[in-house]
């Protein structure tokens, strides 16, 4: 299942009072299995890949913002990867394709990690996507996060 949650302009201001920031729509992205434990396969990946594409292609200001967190193990290939880091690395490489196949050149997929130096097994990983134009904006706000 693929939900999006909208950030109100509050919860922007709380990361960044930068007006052009303001300007444009984040949304949290969502995935949660319904069903089954194995691995998800490439047809289920393209279509998630479609309605985030289909989603942003009709809002030109919106910025996806995808959490990849530790809630949940996931069957992987390299079981010494962690849970986290499997589903940056699942989630760009799901993007990547998508972006490649479609020619879609003013897509961008950063990943912003953040590591505990006194545990190596607490690293979390977030992404964002949004247009070219809106990278200096983005980046910025990247910077913060990676800050806190």
């Amino acid at each position: 299942m693929v939900a999006l949650s909208y950030y109100d302009a509050d919860v922007v201001m709380a990361i960044t009072p930068n007006p052009i920031a303001l300007s444009l729509m984040f949304y949290d992205v969502t995935l949660r299995r319904e069903s089954g434990e194995g691995y998800v396969g490439y047809k289920m990946l393209s279509t998630i890949s479609d309605t985030l594409a289909r989603f942003m292609n009709d809002n030109e200001d919106m910025v996806l913002c995808f959490y990849c967190d530790d809630t949940l193990d996931v069957k992987r290939h390299h079981d010494s990867m962690l849970p986290q880091e499997y589903r940056s690395r699942l989630f760009s490489k799901m993007f990547d394709m998508y972006v490649q196949s479609h020619h879609l050149i003013d897509l961008i997929n950063i990943c912003i990690k953040t590591e505990d130096s006194n545990n190596p097994q607490n690293k979390q990983f977030a992404h964002f996507i949004y247009r070219k134009q809106h990278e200096p904006v983005v980046a910025k706000m990247g910077k913060i996060l990676m800050e806190k």
